[in-house]
């Protein structure tokens, strides 16, 4: 004789059932909480939560006794996104963090001059939080620190006030190579720059590019007696907040409501690649 599981007695005990449902529901909050890995939206969660329940009543049915009952080792994915691994799943996850990713194909000075110049203009924290990059201007040659300090835009990062990069929230690639330019050694140097940003609330955002921006930027400097010129230039920002962005400054896309595909036009992995040229589509209406 077959019997169904509604008709199973112990099921038609409401205290029994009641039991049930709170050990269930204890059980899925400690797998929550050990679970690793990217994080996914609350309506998978709620999925595998009811397989958890609908197994767990299973098993009381097959046990026969409430005691004897084991839960399956399911792992749930976290809510939300990664800030603890904040690179996690995008294309910047195995960069180098910071100035390591800035590296001198060899001992050449006119290198090194040039390394410091990219890290004063886009990770030093004066330049990134107060909008005060001397330490940038003060490598460049007069005529060129006059025009650069009065459009910093495009030559330097500023972050969009009130916005807080992650711990070791920037990650580098790239390369610098070494020409001629009017007489004077220029080196011509292609980075992409990844931040990660802090968002207020992690588990409200589900893509991991929420809180990361990235700048490339190609710039040829120039090295002379006088300090770096600047020579030809030419950038792109991805994953981005837009009116931060029109302002001059870098933001990602939690901070601003979002649109559908603006901040991210196409495939993302040309657009964290020094490969191939520079990207024209334009990121921002």
């Amino acid at each position: 004789m077959q019997n169904d599981i509604e008709d199973h007695p112990d099921l038609k005990d409401a205290a029994w059932i009641r039991a049930a449902n709170k050990r269930a529901k204890k059980e899925i909050r400690r797998q929550r909480r050990q679970a690793r890995g990217q994080r996914h939206g609350g309506t998978i969660v709620s999925v595998i939560a009811l397989l958890v329940i609908g197994a767990v009543v299973f098993g009381f049915y097959k046990a026969g006794k409430f005691g004897e009952v084991s839960l399956p080792d399911v792992k749930l994915p976290q809510i939300g996104v990664n800030t603890q691994i904040p690179f996690a799943s995008t294309p910047a996850e195995q960069w180098p963090e910071g100035e390591k990713g800035i590296v001198a194909p060899d001992g050449n000075p006119v290198y090194e001059q040039v390394r410091q110049a990219l890290v004063a203009s886009r990770m030093d924290p004066a330049t990134l939080y107060d909008h005060k990059p001397d330490k940038f201007l003060a490598m460049l040659a007069p005529e060129v620190r006059e025009h650069v300090s009065k459009e910093l835009s495009g030559w330097v990062t500023l972050l969009k006030t009130g916005t807080k990069l992650l711990p070791n929230g920037i990650r580098v690639t790239g390369k610098m190579t070494l020409g001629e330019k009017d007489g004077y050694p220029a080196v011509t140097t292609d980075y992409v720059f990844a931040y990660a940003f802090e968002p207020p609330d992690p588990k409200k955002l589900v893509d991991q590019m929420e809180i990361v921006a990235a700048i490339r930027e190609k710039v040829t400097y120039m090295v002379t007696p006088d300090g770096l010129w600047l020579a030809d230039s030419d950038g792109f920002q991805y994953s981005i907040a837009c009116e931060a962005a029109k302002q001059g400054f870098l933001a990602p896309q939690f901070t601003e409501p979002s649109k559908p595909g603006e901040g991210l036009p196409g495939d993302e992995r040309k657009y964290f690649s020094v490969d191939g040229q520079m990207p024209d589509e334009n990121t921002c209406d």
